[in-house]
């Protein structure tokens, strides 16, 4: 869970680093681009684009409406298998630019947060809506390791 004393937002900035590194070793050739189950390391960054730009969709509608609404794994899953031809149908160029943007996006969104919303999200166990390692880090973990063997 994030720390109340925004650890989250300084573990968020150090991941945010290791994907701008590890984008840019993708762009360089250093990863290989074909991974397991039908994703490629491009599709991997356009994803962690399309999640990052839906927690801030979900911030605004906190701002509007006051609640933090929540997909299922299932619904998730869904989307994910739904998703995947069009993240696949991107040059690394533009999946590695729009991961480094939307994580961008979303660390200002996340520092710029009320006290009450950081307070919602940690009493409503949603930790991936404060730090966002919960997400990135098994993905950019998975790659680094590619990129160790490659």
């Amino acid at each position: 869970m994030p720390d109340s004393d925004g650890a989250h937002l300084t573990r968020n900035a150090a991941e945010l680093e290791r994907l701008r590194t590890l984008g840019s070793r993708l762009l360089a050739g250093d990863l290989p681009p074909q991974l397991t189950g039908g994703w490629t390391a491009s599709a991997v960054f356009a994803h962690l684009a399309f999640w990052d730009r839906f927690v801030i969709a979900r911030w605004d509608r906190y701002d509007r409406e006051g609640v933090i609404e929540d997909l299922s794994d299932f619904h998730m899953d869904l989307v994910n298998q739904a998703g995947l031809p069009l993240w696949l149908a991107l040059s690394a160029g533009v999946a590695v630019a729009q991961a480094i943007d939307a994580a961008n996006h979303v660390c200002e969104r996340i520092a710029s947060l009320s006290p009450r919303a950081v307070e919602v999200a940690r009493s409503t166990d949603r930790p991936a809506m404060l730090d966002r390692t919960y997400h990135w880090s098994p993905h950019l973990d998975e790659l680094a390791g590619l990129a160790s063997v490659a």
